[in-house]
């Protein structure tokens, strides 16, 4: 996952500059800010699942990809993730109940 920061981000008694790049490694568990973008599809992913897509403050109407990552894709997948957060349940699983008698 890569990102860059839009703006310049206060972290702690640190500050951040505009224009830094976050990997993997850098990269904090916390949500970045809602102006980073998002340099490929993994990291557009974490932002769509940082922040909720219909949320007035940082929606992700908000949320900034480079060019030619497939937003609509990205977007997709973030809803299915968060509709099925441990996994599409399985059809095994779902009792089948019997119609019963009158």
């Amino acid at each position: 996952m890569k990102f860059q920061l839009a703006g310049d981000w206060p972290v702690g008694p640190a500050v951040i500059p505009a224009g830094t790049i976050l990997d993997d490694e850098l990269a904090p568990t916390v949500p970045l800010p809602i102006n980073a973008v998002a340099l490929d599809d993994d990291a557009a992913l974490q932002m769509c699942m940082w922040y909720e897509e219909t949320d007035t403050i940082g929606g992700w109407h908000q949320l900034h990809f480079a060019p030619g990552i497939d937003r609509e894709a990205v977007m997709a997948q973030a809803r299915h993730n968060k509709r099925w957060p441990n996994g599409v349940p399985s059809n095994l699983a779902v009792k089948e109940e019997k119609p019963g008698p009158g």
